[in-house]
């Protein structure tokens, strides 16, 4: 035991006192800051210049009318930070046409003229508002509504479903208040559209004083993304703290340092070793990154997610996800002549590790769910997927985590068992690599 605690504290001390895991440390918030920058740029950089369409209205109630003051509405509160004052999208302008003879080949000529014009850029598309718009009985399949009665919107570019929502919207409005208009009195119309508004809350909570009160929006916005943060920081973690491991015993093989070392240690015993500065080096810095991470979330005012226990099972999982995948990137590295050799082997691996970002959509949505309950119960997703379910209230049932957690445990010792058998065998092989045949042959065989 003594010899294994030497060799895990040496690589514990030689990695965290490298460049790299500085650099690595510090990467991801300053990747996470730059992200959130070039986004915020982007934003500004997007293209707000005027757009101009041609409108046809085919039918005799102004409905071109209604939508132009819909737009010098839209351009008044939507084009301009109100905060700011700065223009944040493109202006609409929209040009009326008189529509043609109510004939076929007139429409179809005047259409061919105006789209003439958009290859000439003079307009981004073309809307045309058919002459059997007020009267359409009930709703049908658009494909099979003749013209006549729909909107038909035509463009050069692919790019304009915002304004073609915005028109639908707005076109669908100006044709109800023209068919109330119609049947009703401006007084009937006017009580009839009166909305009623839903806000959405999150659920009551009793405080310390014992008061009810309602759960911020901002911490229930901070318990919808938590799983998707804990599933990405667990990913990391593993990913940051495995690797260095596998590439150093590449390093050592091929320098012959690890025949020196197996001159004093078994081969188990060298294993173990590194395995536990893996697990030193990534919980340092899941240590940082949980603390820096809680600091802001409680600056914020959103740290009630992130409990104590919450945390306690992220670090146990934490741990036997270490385990689990850090045995099979050291076996990796032992059973690979060089780091070229390690990029086919590492890659059925890789899958395994990504397999908790294929549930996360269902396990957001519902996470107590039958697809997260199964999905929780394949060993190599379990560690992080049980850590995201239970960090959605009211976290997983008691028996699931017992069972996880057994499985887990089950999973991780045959990992520990069968890389320790190909690194025995792998450790001290030089030149080619190995195949995956061979890994498994290795494991049954020893």
């Amino acid at each position: 035991m003594r010899k294994i605690l030497v060799i895990a504290r040496r690589d514990y001390r030689a990695s965290v006192r490298s460049k790299g895991f500085i650099v690595s440390l510090v990467l991801m918030p300053v990747m996470m800051t730059a992200s959130i920058g070039v986004q915020a740029l982007f934003q500004k950089l997007e293209d707000t210049k005027e757009k101009k369409y041609a409108v046809v209205d085919r039918t005799d109630r102004k409905l071109v009318e209604y939508l132009q003051d819909s737009a010098k509405i839209y351009n008044e509160r939507m084009v301009f930070d109100p905060k700011t004052n700065k223009q944040i999208a493109s202006t609409i302008i929209l040009e009326r046409i008189t529509p043609s003879a109510n004939t076929p080949e007139a429409i179809a000529e005047q259409r061919y003229e105006l789209s003439q014009r958009v290859e000439k850029d003079e307009f981004e598309g073309i809307l045309e508002i058919g002459p059997g718009v007020m009267n359409l009985k009930e709703t049908l399949n658009p494909e099979k509504i003749d013209d006549a009665a729909s909107i038909r919107f035509q463009a050069k570019k692919p790019t304009q479903r915002q304004f073609m929502s915005w028109a639908e919207k707005m076109l669908n409005v100006g044709i109800q208040v023209k068919r109330f208009q119609e049947r009703l009195t401006p007084e009937e119309i006017a009580s009839l559209n009166i909305q009623v508004p839903l806000k959405y809350k999150a659920l009551t909570q009793q405080g310390a004083d014992g008061t009810f009160q309602d759960t911020a929006t901002g911490q229930q916005i901070a318990t919808f993304i938590l799983p998707g943060v804990l599933i990405g920081l667990m990913f990391m973690i593993v990913m940051v703290g495995a690797t260095p491991a596998m590439q150093g015993i590449v390093e050592e093989k091929s320098q012959r340092i690890a025949e020196v070392l197996l001159g004093s240690v078994s081969p188990f015993e060298l294993m173990a070793g590194k395995l536990l500065g893996v697990i030193g080096v990534s919980m340092t810095m899941a240590i940082v990154y949980m603390t820096g991470g809680y600091l802001v979330a409680d600056y914020y005012g959103v740290s009630g997610g992130l409990t104590p226990m919450l945390l306690v099972w992220f670090v146990a999982f934490m741990v036997l996800a270490l385990l689990i995948f850090g045995s099979l990137f050291i076996a990796v590295g032992a059973a690979s002549g060089d780091i070229k050799d390690t990029q086919t082997l590492l890659m059925p691996i890789m899958i395994l590790a990504c397999l908790p970002f294929f549930a996360l959509g269902p396990i957001m949505q519902d996470p107590n769910g039958k697809i997260a309950v199964i999905c929780s119960f394949f060993p190599f997703a379990t560690p992080m997927l049980l850590v995201a379910r239970q960090s959605v209230p009211p976290g997983v049932p008691i028996w699931q985590l017992i069972s996880g957690i057994a499985l887990v445990l089950a999973t991780t010792v045959f990992c520990v068992w069968a890389a320790g058998r190909i690194f025995r065998i792998g450790i001290l092989m030089q030149g080619k690599g190995a195949k995956m045949s061979d890994l498994i042959q290795w494991v049954i065989k020893g």
